[in-house]
């Protein structure tokens, strides 16, 4: 009796871990990336203002990501690609704004916490 429930409670982790990262394929992170590439030049100062595209990106984050698994990963990316380009933070922080984006559900920093 002792295997059978053993298994049993194996086989339900493997099924957790696997919905898990089913979520999570969900979120593509070069797919994000090239669909905020427009803002680029706005966020390390080439540009003036955001461009139509670029707000069209920053807004479908805010539908891309519908759950909390996605909207970590989605993080998780966005967190990654600022510490590789030479962005201006403020700038970037207000980058939803100029977009007439009030709800994106994350903070833009180097140093979020992705998994709250």
């Amino acid at each position: 009796m002792k295997k059978s429930s053993a298994f049993a409670g194996l086989l339900l982790a493997m099924l957790a871990v696997h919905q898990l990262l089913a979520v999570r394929a969900d979120v593509v992170c070069s797919d994000l990336l090239d669909e905020l590439s427009p803002c680029l030049g706005f966020v390390q100062g080439d540009d003036e203002i955001p461009s139509s595209e670029c707000c069209a990106g920053v807004s479908s984050l805010v539908t891309a990501a519908n759950t909390v698994a996605e909207r970590q990963a989605t993080c998780e990316c966005l967190k990654s690609a600022y510490g590789q380009i030479n962005a201006d933070l403020s700038t970037a922080q207000a980058l939803p704004a100029d977009c007439g984006v009030t709800s994106l559900p994350y903070t833009i920093s180097p140093d979020v916490d992705c998994s709250t």
